[in-house]
């Protein structure tokens, strides 16, 4: 008996049948790239390099913007113009550390001039102090003082003046009671107006000797005063014909000084004050009231500010001291209680060692 093989049945695949084989191919061939795109969709994106501009942009009305690779990617321009090269900035500028200063106060100074050596340098120049000693002691701005004081630098003239050291400091300080500084003020001539009341007189006489003009109007003119920067302060003081301390008559004073006084002579005590005359009030004094003019600026605005006492005064019931400065004047006023009449005395000191000016004036009034 012959075996025949019998033929097997061939599994044909539908899309054979279906499909021609160039369309097999082709989808066969788009298979991986459909792959690859559908993984790139889900992939990441990885973020701009540069920021994008966002509502801090200084121009209104701009929307958030992509990275600007396009324009990266071009050349830089060509500069116009040669740019010079520029210096380092440099925090130890003499120029802007020197207007800094002058802003300052005394204690502020000699703090930054303890910092370091540079400062130290910088802050030991005589412009700064001239600057702050005018300042602090509230005269005009406008003022050019000489460019060096006659016996000091002007960072000793600021020490001396703002220290705490007043006149009675080295002379008479067991009689002292309180103080206080008012300021400074100007003195471009050697005539100085001194009185011990106001409203002023309406004469001054010029050529009548002070005691005596002090004497009948209770005003005196001083020829040969030291022109200057002058200091005020205010002084309560001890009854000086009491030696006692029962006494309980106080003395207010008003002591004025060239910015300049405090040297080696006053402080070893061989400068004394003189008497320049005496004025009595024999009758009730509301007031006791005195003060110092430029003389050659009496007719300025400064000036008559000083002279209408009312526009500055206290009440009658406010028995406190009240002082008022301008540039060129300067004056006290205290309202007092009864009483039987007003004394004041006119002293003056006298630079012995060289054109025998005064250079310093008090007048002190007491109740009698």
């Amino acid at each position: 008996m012959e075996l025949k093989k019998c033929p097997r049945q061939s599994r044909v695949d539908p899309d054979l049948v279906s499909s021609s084989p160039t369309l097999l191919l082709r989808n066969q061939a788009q298979r991986p790239r459909e792959a690859a795109e559908l993984a790139e969709q889900q992939r990441p994106r990885k973020k701009a390099r540069c920021a994008r501009l966002g509502v801090r942009n200084p121009v209104a009305g701009l929307h958030p913007t992509s990275c600007f690779r396009l324009v990266w990617s071009l050349p830089p321009p060509k500069p116009t113009h040669v740019l010079l090269p520029r210096h380092p900035f440099n925090c130890y500028e003499k120029d802007i550390w020197t207007e800094i200063a002058k802003h300052l106060c005394g204690y502020d100074l000699v703090c930054l001039a303890l910092t370091c050596r540079w400062f130290h340098l910088l802050i030991a120049d005589d412009s700064i102090w001239r600057h702050a000693f005018i300042r602090d002691l509230s005269l005009p701005v406008t003022y050019v003082p000489p460019p060096r004081p006659l016996h000091r630098s002007w960072r000793c003239l600021y020490a001396a003046a703002f220290d705490g050291s007043h006149s009675y400091c080295y002379h008479q300080r067991h009689k002292h009671i309180d103080g206080s500084r008012m300021g400074g003020f100007l003195l471009d001539t050697p005539y100085m107006l001194l009185t011990g009341k106001l409203p002023l007189p309406r004469w001054v006489p010029k050529e009548v000797h002070v005691q005596l003009s002090i004497e009948m109007i209770g005003a005196g003119m001083l020829h040969n005063a030291r022109p200057g920067i002058w200091i005020a302060d205010r002084h309560l003081v001890q009854c000086h014909a009491c030696n006692g301390s029962q006494c309980t008559g106080v003395v207010q004073v008003l002591d004025v000084r060239h910015s300049e006084l405090f040297v080696e002579e006053y402080w070893d005590g061989t400068w004394e004050y003189e008497d320049l005359g005496e004025h009595f009030m024999d009758e009730e004094a509301a007031t006791a009231c005195c003060a110092v003019f430029n003389h050659n600026c009496l007719s300025l605005s400064h000036a008559s500010i000083v002279r209408h006492t009312k526009s500055w005064i206290r009440k009658h019931d406010d028995l406190r001291p009240m002082a008022c400065l301008t540039p060129y004047a300067v004056v006290i006023n205290s309202n007092l209680q009864e009483n039987k009449g007003l004394l004041s005395k006119f002293q003056g000191m006298r630079d012995m060692t060289g054109d025998r000016r005064i250079v310093s004036v008090r007048i002190m009034q007491q109740l009698i």
